[in-house]
């Protein structure tokens, strides 16, 4: 092999790698952010929290997006596709947020993760995707992974888990959105959803703004720009690598959850959680390998 193809794929190695640091990164940013929603979870409402989340996005994002892309951002190819992102982006958040009032980081985490089972039904209905038994089976599993978890019909049970699994849902619905919006760039989907956002959480907590004290703002900010800058690495990442081969690193955020709220609270997750989260690991990946296997076959056939 020549010099010139070895440092080619040298750079591609070193590219891959950084993609993935960037990934790895992103995750206990966003498992910062949500450390950040818990200190001030007694002052703030879910909708205040959101705010200030897309409030510090806004202020990161969209010079970041316009120095990329420059104007075009504000003119996608596909506007209500993105509208719609944005308001299933926002529900989705505060969903999220009001399910954290009364979980725990880990366990909020793990069942967020649920979201590509409900990918996988919302692609049949809404793209027309063919769904095997095996696809159907790894979702059942990953299913059974949020039932041991959340443990309806004991005393272990909080309602709250209902917000995150909604919010799990919603969060499925805006990943079909963006496949649907494919000719838009990643920075016009960062900017439209982040100004959709802050307009709807604006409305809803503007009587909430006045009453703000600095605790409040100091939290509500670094937790905004955790959030901002783990969107900005994830952008980077996926115009690095992949995205079949990035997608099973973002559940590292499962340990970064954990280990951020071990340091911080001295909270270790119990045996239900450890055995649900692995369960909706495991189903992710089978998931996420099933893909693979189908896109390489789209190619073969192509």
């Amino acid at each position: 092999m020549s010099p010139t193809v070895d440092a080619g794929l040298s750079r591609v190695n070193e590219q891959i790698l950084f993609a993935i640091a960037l990934i790895v990164a992103s995750t206990f940013l966003f498992a910062a952010c949500d450390v950040g929603a818990k200190f001030i979870q007694h002052e703030a409402s879910a909708e205040k929290i959101a705010w200030w989340r897309n409030l510090t996005y806004v202020i990161v994002a969209v010079p970041f997006a316009l120095r990329r892309e420059g104007g075009a951002v504000f003119y996608p190819r596909h506007p209500w596709f993105n509208i719609l992102r944005g308001l299933t982006a926002i529900c989705g958040t505060i969903l999220f947020l009001l399910g954290l009032q009364y979980q725990q980081i880990p366990d909020a985490t793990a069942i967020a993760f649920v979201a590509p089972v409900f990918v996988m039904a919302l692609s049949i209905v809404l793209l027309g995707e063919v769904v095997g038994a095996r696809r159907w089976l790894a979702a059942l599993v990953g299913f059974s992974g949020v039932l041991i978890i959340v443990q309806p019909g004991t005393s272990s049970f909080h309602y709250a888990s209902i917000f995150t699994l909604m919010a799990a849902f919603v969060g499925a619905f805006s990943t079909i959105l963006t496949r649907k919006a494919v000719r838009d760039s990643a920075e016009t989907m960062m900017v439209w959803t982040s100004v959709i956002g802050l307009t709807v959480t604006t409305v809803l907590v503007w009587p909430e703004i006045s009453q703000t004290s600095w605790h409040e703002a100091a939290f509500g900010v670094a937790g905004g720009i955790f959030f901002a800058i783990g969107q900005i690495c994830c952008v980077f990442a996926y115009r690095m690598a992949p995205a079949s081969l990035l997608a099973p690193f973002s559940y590292v955020q499962m340990i970064s959850a954990t280990v951020v709220s071990y340091l911080i609270w001295g909270i270790v997750p119990g045996m239900a959680t450890t055995i649900g989260a692995s369960l909706i690991v495991a189903s992710g990946l089978y998931s996420l390998h099933r893909e693979r296997l189908r896109a390489r076959q789209r190619l073969i056939q192509t």
